[in-house]
């Protein structure tokens, strides 16, 4: 399509230039000529791209450009700075609208990906602490930290329920569990953390229940209302990561 061919008449059309009868014959021909159509749809485009009142003023100073340009030269064809501005313009209008509409053209991340970006695995630094250095669940962190997650799940998998480290086993076990793949048994062992009454695991444990969720492929309503719930509360630990989330995942 060259928009040369047509730039002149979409441009008196929409500057009110037209006669009557011009303006009645180029609305006819708007129906049954698809170059000309499409020519005019970008015409309109590169206009909205431009402020409207910057636009009046370079429209009249076009004109004096070209009727200038048009009196210093003789013979040959003189490219019309206004339609080159209308080009030019019109590029511009498809790189914005490429611009602002890339994020809704692209694909939303998998859940893979959304697991992925928030998923922190603990380091051993992360699993010190507390008054005792030594306890049940030492030879746990000590594997999960090196990565040796069979034996990780095997030391956290034999502190019983009712037990003062129940809760903070069953944090880690998960974490262990994703460490070995199994998303399902790990979205388990940290939903025990997040239903417990322990500050420091249950809001962890909550998050990490749903990454695991996600890895999983067992998102579902309840899933969704618990982010959503992590989203809406500003004393949350996690509120800024769960709206990042909800927005990827919209």
């Amino acid at each position: 399509m060259k928009l040369e061919n047509y730039y002149e008449r979409i441009d008196q059309y929409h500057a009110g230039e037209l006669s009557t009868g011009d303006r009645q014959s180029f609305e006819r021909e708007l129906g049954s000529n698809d170059e000309l159509r499409k020519a005019e749809e970008l015409y309109r485009l590169s206009l909205s791209a431009l402020d409207y009142g910057v636009e009046e003023s370079l429209r009249s100073d076009l004109k004096k450009w070209e009727q200038e340009g048009n009196r210093a030269t003789s013979g040959g064809r003189i490219i019309s700075l206004r339609r080159g501005m209308f080009i030019l313009s019109a590029a511009a209008a498809v790189l914005l609208l490429v611009f602002f509409a890339r994020p809704f053209l692209m694909p939303a991340p998998s859940s893979d990906e959304l697991f992925a970006s928030y998923y922190e695995a603990p380091t051993e630094s992360s699993m010190r602490g507390g008054a005792v250095p030594q306890n049940a669940l030492t030879a746990g962190k000590t594997a999960l930290a090196e990565e040796s997650y069979a034996d990780a799940v095997h030391g956290f998998a034999r502190i019983p329920e009712g037990d003062p480290l129940y809760v903070e086993a069953q944090f880690y076990l998960g974490h262990a569990l994703v460490g070995l793949k199994n998303f399902s048994a790990a979205k388990k062992a940290f939903e025990i953390a997040a239903n417990s009454n322990e500050t420091k695991f249950k809001e962890k444990g909550e998050w990490y229940a749903l990454l695991a969720c996600l890895k999983a492929k067992q998102w579902d309503a309840a899933c969704d209302s618990k982010l959503k719930t992590i989203a809406q509360n500003e004393n949350s630990s996690f509120v800024k990561e769960a709206r990042e989330l909800l927005k990827k995942m919209k």
